[in-house]
């Protein structure tokens, strides 16, 4: 009967949270995933939420810093919301598309990549960040989002190697010092040196170059964003192959390609060679 209790108990929780996705369940209710600060990902179910008159209506927006209270069950998939209300409203960013776009990637990601029931304060805070520049407007929209990925993939241990060789920890100067590309492999960690570049290819694996202002604009980004430091706007063409980089490595890395992204990527690589050349003979 004791171990019976134990399975049955039910706590009142209470944390902030924000809504990465929601769907109609029965006539009224609505599930809702949410991210929270203190116990991570969590799938909750607000009963009659869309009821006119109902304690969630106008409460469970995207985007949105929300203070929610539910009633946690050991052994529920759900758990039952039982209050909710705003704590941070970000009604700019679903005014303006590209930042709207650039904050449904980031919590689209946030959902891929956080296991349920998991506090991650690191990615919060990187989160809330990242979603109260797009909806302040104080950077470009997906400069912030690129920022956000390189934060997400250096949360998770899977930051390319953008100064260093990722192999041997050297200097990894351009193979050509006619041309500004390092060696890059996203299987390798990020750039190489020419030696293991070389040993990379006779191991079979993937090398190919990777343009040297992409590779110190992704590098400006992290230093930046570790010591609290904002730099100058990229220029959009520059910013444009950057979040082509980042999201080409994240998809390798991840191997679940996020649906708000899958039109950018089904384009072809914009820093390779050919792009580069066509690009400069159009300017």
């Amino acid at each position: 009967m004791k171990s019976l209790d134990r399975l049955t108990r039910v706590t009142n929780i209470c944390d902030q949270a924000i809504l990465l996705r929601r769907f109609p369940y029965s006539e009224s209710s609505l599930v809702t995933r949410v991210f929270t600060r203190q116990h991570g990902k969590l799938g909750l179910l607000a009963r009659g939420a869309y009821r006119p008159k109902s304690r969630f209506y106008c409460v469970l927006d995207h985007f949105d810093t929300l203070e929610l209270e539910w009633l946690e069950q050991r052994g529920r998939e759900l758990q039952d919301l039982r209050e909710g209300d705003i704590h941070t409203r970000r009604s700019k960013i679903s005014s303006d598309l590209e930042s709207y776009r650039a904050g449904s990637l980031v919590c689209e990601l946030i959902d891929l990549t956080s296991p349920f029931g998991q506090q991650d304060l690191g990615m919060w805070k990187r989160l809330t960040l990242c979603l109260d520049e797009l909806n302040s407007g104080s950077r470009p929209a997906w400069e912030a989002a690129v920022c956000f990925e390189l934060g997400l993939l250096e949360e998770h241990g899977l930051c390319p190697a953008l100064e260093l060789c990722a192999s041997c920890g050297r200097e990894a100067s351009p193979p050509d010092p006619n041309e500004p590309r390092a060696c890059f492999s996203a299987s390798c960690g990020g750039r190489l040196c020419a030696a293991c570049g070389r040993d990379a290819r006779d191991a079979g694996r993937r090398v190919g170059t990777m343009p040297l202002d992409v590779l110190e604009a992704a590098s400006l980004l992290l230093r930046g964003a570790r010591e609290g430091v904002r730099i100058s706007p990229l220029a959009p063409a520059l910013l444009l192959r950057l979040r082509d980089f980042v999201d080409r490595f994240m998809d390798h890395h991840l191997e679940v390609r996020a649906k708000a992204r899958g039109d950018f990527l089904s384009k072809a690589d914009r820093n390779s060679r050919t792009a580069l050349s066509a690009t400069s003979l159009r300017t």
